[in-house]
């Protein structure tokens, strides 16, 4: 029969043992395996992170989806613009009366070219079921400039079954809101966060929302800050005579003469 190796040289095969190892080699390769195996662990530890901004981490709050009846998300409800002060107090900045300060802020009639003349106080004038407008319409044709009537931000943007494609600023000081609505579309440069000063287009006249579909105008509506923060349900103050418009009560204790 022969012995194993005469075996393995007559059908061809070899059987190859490695050398053994050293003994210290032994030792170290199991040392190296596991720092190699560490440093690729830290490797991936330490990886960059991609980062998207996000509208918030930007200083800016997001325009919130559209609610019925004119009212934010509970999500974004109470919230304050970036960069924009708030009074800690605002009835301690009540020293001087809401119409006063109104007055005392030279707002700009918010429709260009309009004449204050020939526009109603329709501020007391009840509406659809038990509200009251609270607001004043300025009639002109569509498609003519909606002008900032105030320096400030840019709170909201949205569409809204009452008030149609509609926005809310703030005054420099937090302490009046402006609600313009039935816009036909906005100015396109404007966004929410945006700084605006007096006079800026901030959108066009139109009849979107529950507006007449046959009156273009404006609804325009000031309001206080109030302490909640909940900017869109603020008390209401009547701008008319501060636009340059005489009251109803006014026009009436005039003289009347033949």
């Amino acid at each position: 029969m022969g012995t194993q190796r005469a075996s393995n040289r007559i059908y061809g095969r070899r059987i190859y043992r490695p050398p053994a190892l050293p003994f210290a080699w032994r030792i170290v390769l199991p040392a190296m395996r596991r720092v190699l195996c560490v440093t690729l662990l830290a490797g991936a530890c330490t990886r960059p992170v991609l980062y998207y901004p996000t509208p918030e981490s930007a200083g800016i709050k997001p325009s919130p989806a559209s609610q019925p009846a004119d009212a934010p998300s509970a999500a974004t409800a109470g919230t304050t613009p970036a960069g924009v002060p708030v009074p800690a107090d605002p009835a301690a900045s009540s020293a001087t009366s809401d119409a006063e300060y109104l007055r005392l802020r030279h707002i700009l009639v918010p429709v260009a070219g309009a004449d204050m003349s020939k526009v109603e106080d329709t501020f007391n004038d009840g509406r659809d079921g038990d509200r009251i407008h609270h607001a004043i319409d300025i009639l002109a044709p569509r498609g003519t400039p909606i002008l900032s009537a105030d320096d400030g931000k840019i709170l909201r943007m949205s569409t809204n079954a009452l008030g149609g494609i509609s926005m809310y600023t703030v005054d420099t000081d937090a302490r009046l809101v402006y609600y313009y609505a039935h816009m036909d579309h906005y100015n396109d440069a404007m966004s929410p966060g945006r700084t605006i000063v007096k006079g800026d287009t901030l959108g066009f006249v139109g009849t979107t929302g529950n507006a007449p579909k046959d009156t273009p105008h404006l609804h325009f509506q000031v309001m206080r800050w109030p302490a909640d923060g909940k900017y869109w349900n603020g008390e209401p103050i009547d701008p008319f005579e501060a636009l340059g418009g005489m009251s109803r009560a006014k026009r009436a204790a005039q003289p009347h003469h033949p």
